[in-house]
């Protein structure tokens, strides 16, 4: 008998031995495919930055094919009874829901994603002025889908306990839980907004769409003023550009025109409401939009269901996509000559009728270039990328439904980014205060740095601003007044006046402001549930000045400061942050 309980110990033994060299097999297996998952990760981080259509593809297939090995590497009865076993059991449980998350990604999401924008990849977006609507609701289908399923899968890695793991299986987790939010970041948004595009571009009945060019020569918080407009028809795809008007077409008014806050008045000043072009003075686009929509049905009688905001970078930007442009005068217009051509030449060279022809004529064949391109919808992408990113373009609905989603994505204006960017986000816009384009020979250099030294424990945050004139001296006599403001704005021709604001997180308190090193009287309100504190500059040519806008954290702990800026014309430099102390 005992050499009988001894044998069958022994093949219980042997049986242990061999299913436990079996399941290390398979966790080596799983971890082969994890490595190669991870670079995958960061090829796909990188191709959804550069919108690259066809790598996306490629990865989709690879990363199908190594979530297959993995789940078939944990399928097995033997992996899951070896779950409940101490020790190796949490960590083989957790890297089993995980791969099979993962395969669930890959069948449900990435792969009918990519294959979706690939079978439109070679596709022109427009043809014949129109954009094919059935492509743009089909794009909708699969992206609500698949976000659907990658929420699921998001949820169910979220509720893997990694408290009994590993480092490395924590690590894996991890991991796998930041791919699903950088797909999240950019499906869920695609799938809102191809979800009222249709709409937006005339496919239930006719759109009017009010597109607004911000001029940053003449800067305000969500760019530059905005001196010139077009109005384009849509229907079922089809855009018609039917009128165009600047500036001049629209008397001040006494009374701002739509309701503006007296926070954002104390801080952008008493005109935001009454001039058209100080529509994006304010951070607020939802502001924004209804003041441009007033605007425009006062001049016409009818008001745009949509408006949107760009500058001239997103029409460089589109150049690729454009194709060469020649300008009124004759001139090729290039990448590498734009801004000058279109932002500092007209306003030197030409009389105020003069620029509004120009523009005018620009604009035409802008669109007329634009709605005529056969370029597919990922070049599109790629070069609407960085624009985007740096929020110069801002999308307005007079339709609830449509403005709620334009409002929660990258389309939703200045202040809409702020609070998209989370708790530690703060922002610095710029105001021109000269009444000309000298913002052309503006330098800014930005940054924010934190310290924990008050006896509370809680965070100070500096925002630090650099700014200086770089025009020449003698440019308040040899520039013309479209380029100086003459000085009929308080601010001497050649200076450049510039209202700065700070804003900080819901909550934060004012720790005070500082030019060049010394206390200043800023204006201090809570606008839009942002503080923010403003303060005016007035720099002649060769000047420059540093300014520092404190704020306090609500709570205690370290904070690590994120900083977005109004969109400029010349590039910013990273400014850098000087010690920061409490005292």
């Amino acid at each position: 008998m005992r050499r009988v309980i001894g044998w069958t110990a022994l093949a219980v033994l042997l049986v242990v031995i061999a299913a436990s060299a079996w399941v290390v097999t398979r966790v080596l297996a799983v971890n082969g495919e994890a490595q190669a998952l991870a670079t995958l990760e960061g090829d796909a981080r990188t191709a959804i930055a550069k919108g690259d259509v066809g790598r996306l593809d490629a990865i989709a297939r690879e990363f199908d094919t190594r979530t297959e090995a993995a789940a078939a590497a944990v399928g097995d009865p033997i992996w899951r009874a070896a779950e409940i076993v101490p020790l190796a059991g949490p960590n083989l449980q957790a890297i089993r829901v995980t791969v099979e998350q993962l395969r669930t990604l890959s069948t449900s999401v990435a792969s009918p994603t990519a294959q979706a924008l690939e079978g439109i990849g070679d596709r022109g977006l427009m043809a014949d002025g129109a954009i094919d609507l059935a492509v743009v609701e089909s794009l909708h289908e699969t992206a609500a889908r698949a976000s659907t399923s990658l929420e699921k899968v998001r949820s169910r890695l979220n509720a893997i306990s990694t408290g009994a793991t590993v480092d490395q299986v924590r690590d894996g987790v991890d991991q796998a839980r930041r791919l699903t939010t950088t797909l999240s970041a950019s499906l869920g948004p695609m799938a809102d907004i191809t979800g009222v595009l249709p709409a937006v571009l005339g496919g239930d009945e006719e759109r009017t769409i009010l597109v607004m060019f911000q001029n940053n020569a003449e800067l305000r918080s969500g760019g530059g003023i905005t001196g010139s407009f077009a109005e384009i028809r849509a229907k079922n795809g089809a855009l018609r550009l039917v009128r165009q008007a600047d500036s001049s077409d629209f008397r001040p008014a006494d009374e701002d025109v739509e309701p503006v806050p007296e926070t954002t008045s104390a801080v952008y000043g008493d005109t935001v409401g009454r001039f058209v072009q100080n529509a994006t003075s304010t951070p607020d686009f939802d502001l924004s939009g209804r003041l441009a929509s007033t605007w425009w049905k006062k001049l016409t009688g009818h008001a745009p269901d949509v408006v949107i905001a760009i500058d001239p970078i997103v029409l460089r930007a589109l150049l690729p996509v454009t194709g060469e442009l020649t300008l009124p005068d004759g001139t090729a217009l290039t990448h590498d000559t734009f801004v000058r051509d279109v932002l500092v030449d007209p306003y030197l060279a030409l009389t105020g009728s003069e620029q509004s022809e120009y523009f005018a004529a620009l604009t035409e064949r802008y669109f007329t270039a634009l709605t005529s391109s056969p370029t597919s919808p990922s070049a599109f992408f790629s070069a609407l990328r960085t624009p985007v990113e740096q929020g110069r373009v801002s999308v307005w609905s007079a339709h609830d439904d449509e403005a709620a989603v334009f409002a929660a994505s990258v389309f939703g204006g200045p202040r809409a980014r702020h609070i998209a960017a989370g708790p530690g986000a703060f922002a610095l816009y710029f105001n021109d205060s000269t009444g000309g384009k000298m913002d052309s020979r503006l330098g800014v250099a930005v940054g924010a740095v934190s310290a924990t030294c008050r006896a509370d424990n809680h965070a100070v945050v500096a925002v630090q601003v650099t700014l200086r004139n770089d025009a020449p001296a003698d440019a308040g006599s040899r520039w013309p007044l479209s380029m100086t403001g003459g000085g009929h704005w308080g601010v001497e021709a050649g200076h450049i006046g510039t209202v700065v604001s700070a804003a900080a997180p819901s909550e934060w308190l004012f720790g005070g402001t500082r030019k060049n090193g010394e206390l200043a009287g800023a204006v201090d309100v809570i606008d839009g549930g942002s503080p923010t504190s403003a303060l005016e500059v007035d720099l002649a040519p060769g000047e420059s000045v540093e300014l520092e806008f404190r704020f306090v954290s609500p709570v205690a702990g370290a904070v690590e400061p994120t900083l977005l800026r109004t969109p400029l014309l010349r590039a910013a430099d990273e400014r850098e942050p000087a010690p920061l102390t409490c005292g």
